[in-house]
């Protein structure tokens, strides 16, 4: 039986605390309605502020409905667990709040797609709880709503106010922590913003850095300094007031000092923080360094075939007619819809060069655009490429319908410096049925302007020969006028031929051409190569050099292309005056009567191969892009010419290319019998290729002969080194090398490392006992050897060596000359390892 507790004296606990039930009842127990206010009114703040500096990251006002309802909800939750005493089940109850939150406040395009796309806003938004925050990096600010990217500010909203709740709550000292937390929602901002920050404020003689960051920073840490000061005193000054009720007339003066020391600090606090943030605020301009600036993903468009060599198989036959896409508009159509934007050059194609133009990253909100209308796109069957054609700028994502909406609307990207816009869902493109609807702009487009970007060209026009030749021909100033006139001289010149033949497969475009503007076949070469250009350019040059000057227009037609080679031709002649150019890849669209060029017609509901077109756009000093047509002309056909032949005023029927090539005869004033330095220049140049082919044979010859010099020669210098080394012990030494050297020349190596002793048993070697015993002397015994005995060890070594070599065949012999295996380290590795000698008295 039990000892019955003393009077007096209260029995403890078996584990030392409260009883369970004296726990729970702690923690359901009412707090202070003052915290309570406290907490939420810092919460409040710290939000507010918050929302303040995530603006410029979403620039919607979804930012503070997100704020406003995710701290009702945390705020809610923390306060009822305290109320209750949940305990733990707070957090679960926390949890269960932003699972259903997530879809309405952070996936909100997910609420209008249907029960399926509920469910997978609610996993896309769950799974931005650990891989929003990189996406949330690399997209181009604003984000708008896009997709999941408002997640990360809520959970931010919902964790701070819980841990402002949970830490305010519990009173006494853990309360005044509460105003750590409070710093999130603004790091949050500055941590995901841009590096940008606002423009300087002027107040009175002092020049106020980044006065909105300053502001907001301030404001949090002057309501982090007054919770910390008012919150670390509310249970003294509970104390006090239950005191005074007792005894009014002591502690006043107590209290009033420690409320003033409380009001100094706080006040100095904020001080501190206002001192520490305008001393930082200077230095935090545009150079100002966040981790946007460091994570920047790039996906670049690589291992695609250049969507310029591709251009002529728009024009056969079987893509001719076939429907690339509709397109459809709630207003006027855009002048023009783009897709591929080539900006690099390597003498053999345009492609996307992997820099600013071939960067693409996501949309998630665009700019308010000129003229704006709602364009939809749909692909048809004969379109599979990773370009989407869109008309820049747009205004914001388009929205993507179908099957693969969410594929697409996941793997669209924009390059914003060129405005080309691509799609890789599974890393493939798009394909017959996907859709798009997105706002785009119908205002006209730029007119090229501005000087050239430098006065030298940007291309080495050595390498183009015969576009240097028709530029200074030409004698057009470099200004945006003589460029312009520059192209449109290279289009009338020009005549209009999407084949080489006109056989099976071919002829749809001519027949289209012949019937619209009596087109007549003439074959061209495909390409852009420098090669196929300067084919081209020569073309020019040899049909004005045979007009002669003040020739008429039509007489100075000799180049045959297309849209590939005179778009390609006309991006070089910008280079070559200075201008940035590129070549760009879409369609024109409109009516046949006003929009587009002859021979390329503009679409107006369906896209075809036919309408398929190329262009450039130039830049000059002023910065700004401006699209030139480049198509070559279709109503005069190109004539050959004699030297200073002119043609008729007014001629009745073009002449036609038909002419069969003759070599011209030879005259018979400089006939001559007698050889001349021409015919022996002749011969020496007939000869060249086989004097030149004999020797490189000779020189060939001589490099594989090196290896077979070099490996006897070698080996042999090394015998002669080792032969004549300075003391006797290294000699010695060299010996044994040597001689298992030679051992595995002929193909004999140690399978085990050991003693000298132990390799000679190996290898079988006759004398082996008494050379390793030499040698072991030579290096361990305090005596050590004379050069006689060195000289002994050397030919005993030589005798082995050739007895050995005279066992072996012709062949053996050879191959043992020129054996790699004495040379290699894995032989050495199987040597018996050298031990230092130690020194004697002597010095030795």
């Amino acid at each position: 039986m039990s000892a019955p507790a003393e009077p007096g004296r209260r029995r403890r606990p078996a584990r030392g605390g409260r009883p369970s039930f004296e726990r729970r009842r702690r923690r359901g127990a009412p707090t202070s309605p003052a915290l309570v206010v406290g907490a939420a009114m810092l919460s409040a703040v710290a939000l507010a502020a918050g929302a303040f500096s995530a603006t410029p990251i979403y620039r919607t006002g979804w930012v503070w409905v997100v704020a406003g309802i995710a701290w009702a909800l945390a705020f809610g939750v923390v306060w009822a667990g305290r109320r209750l005493g949940w305990g733990v089940a707070t957090i679960a109850a926390l949890v269960a709040a932003f699972v259903v939150a997530v879809v309405p406040l952070g996936v909100p395009s997910a609420l209008g797609t249907g029960p399926l796309g509920v469910l997978g806003g609610l996993i896309d938004g769950l799974a931005t709880v650990t891989l929003g925050w990189k996406q949330l990096l690399t997209l181009t600010l604003p984000v708008g709503t896009y997709q999941a990217v408002m997640v990360p500010w809520l959970l931010v909203a919902m964790c701070t106010t819980a841990m402002i709740a949970a830490l305010a709550l519990r009173g006494g000292r853990t309360a005044p922590f509460a105003a750590v937390p409070a710093l999130l929602p603004v790091a949050f901002g500055v941590v995901f913003g841009s590096s940008a920050v606002s423009a300087p404020a002027q107040i009175g003689p002092v020049t106020v850095s980044a006065p909105r960051e300053l502001l907001l920073w301030a404001v949090i840490c002057v309501a982090g300094a007054v919770w910390v000061a008012w919150s670390s005193g509310i249970g003294r000054r509970r104390a006090l007031r239950l005191g005074r009720s007792a005894q009014p007339a002591e502690g006043a003066g107590g209290v009033r000092r420690n409320a003033v020391v409380r009001a100094v600090s706080a006040v100095v606090t904020a001080a501190v923080a206002l001192g520490v943030g305008a001393a930082v605020a200077p230095l935090a301009n545009a150079d100002r360094q966040v981790p946007r600036d460091r994570v920047d993903p790039e996906l670049v468009v690589r291992e695609q075939t250049s969507p310029l060599a591709g251009y002529r198989a728009a024009k056969r036959d079987a893509s001719f007619d076939a429907p690339m896409f509709s397109v459809q508009s709630d207003g006027a159509m855009p002048e023009r819809l783009r897709m591929a934007v080539l900006d690099g050059y390597d003498g053999v194609d345009f492609f996307v060069e992997p820099g600013a133009d071939g960067r693409f990253t996501r949309f998630p909100s665009g700019e308010a655009v000129p003229e704006p209308v709602d364009v939809s796109i749909e692909i048809a069957e004969g379109y599979d490429g990773i370009w989407l054609p869109i008309a820049p700028p747009l205004a914001a994502p388009p929205v993507f319908e179908g099957s693969r909406s969410g594929a697409l609307g996941d793997a669209f990207y924009v390059n914003r410096s060129s405005w080309a816009a691509i799609a890789v869902p599974g890393g493939r493109g798009v394909r017959a049925g996907d859709a798009y609807t997105a706002k785009m702009s119908a205002a006209d487009g730029a007119d090229p302007s501005g000087d050239p970007v430098q006065d030298a060209p940007l291309i080495d026009l050595e390498r183009t020969p015969q576009l240097a030749q028709w530029l200074a021909a030409q004698q057009l100033p470099t200004t945006v006028d003589g460029l312009l006139e520059a192209i449109q001289r290279l289009r009338d010149r020009g005549y209009l031929s999407h084949s080489l033949t006109d056989g099976d497969g071919e002829r749809a475009w001519l027949e289209a051409a012949a019937e619209a503007h009596g087109v007549k076949f003439i074959p061209s070469t495909g390409g852009h190569s420098i090669a196929r250009l300067e084919a081209l350019f020569l073309q020019l040059n040899e049909q004005q050099r045979a007009a002669g000057d003040g020739a008429d227009e039509r007489a100075l037609v000799a180049g045959i292309g297309d849209d590939e080679q005179f778009a390609a031709a006309a991006a070089l002649i910008a280079r070559a005056m200075g201008f940035d150019s590129r070549v760009v890849l879409g369609v024109r669209l409109g009516s046949a009567d006003d929009a587009g060029v002859p021979g390329v017609p503009a679409c107006t509901e369906v896209c075809t191969g036919e309408h398929l077109a190329a262009w450039i756009e130039v830049r000059g000093d002023d910065g700004a892009w401006a699209a030139v047509d480049t198509s070559p002309q279709v109503e005069t056909p190109p004539i050959t010419l004699e030297r200073g032949e002119q043609l008729p005023e007014f001629p009745s029927v073009p002449e036609e290319r038909d002419a069969s090539q003759a070599d011209p005869p030879s005259g018979t004033s400089g006939d001559s019998n007698e050889p001349s330095e021409t015919q022996d220049r002749d011969a020496f140049a007939a000869l060249w290729p086989i004097l030149r082919a004999v020797g490189l044979s000779l020189l060939a010859l001589a490099l594989l002969a090196l290896p077979l010099l070099f490996l006897p020669v070698a080996k042999r210098m090394r015998s002669t080194r080792r032969r004549r080394a300075s003391t006797p012990e290294e000699r010695a030494l060299g010996a044994w090398d040597e001689l298992v050297d030679g051992y595995a020349d002929i193909g004999r190596v140690a399978a085990m490392p050991g003693s000298r002793r132990d390799i000679a048993e190996q290898l079988r070697v006759p004398s082996g006992e008494w050379l390793a015993a030499t040698v072991d002397r030579a290096v361990y015994s305090h005596e050590g050897i004379d050069g006689d005995d060195a000289e002994q060890l050397w030919a005993v070594v030589d005798g082995e060596m050739s007895a050995r070599r005279a066992e072996l065949g012709f062949w053996k012999r050879l191959r043992a000359r020129y054996s790699l295996r004495s040379l290699m380290p894995h032989t050495r590795t199987r040597r018996v390892a050298r031990l230092p000698r130690r020194a004697n008295a002597g010095g030795r």
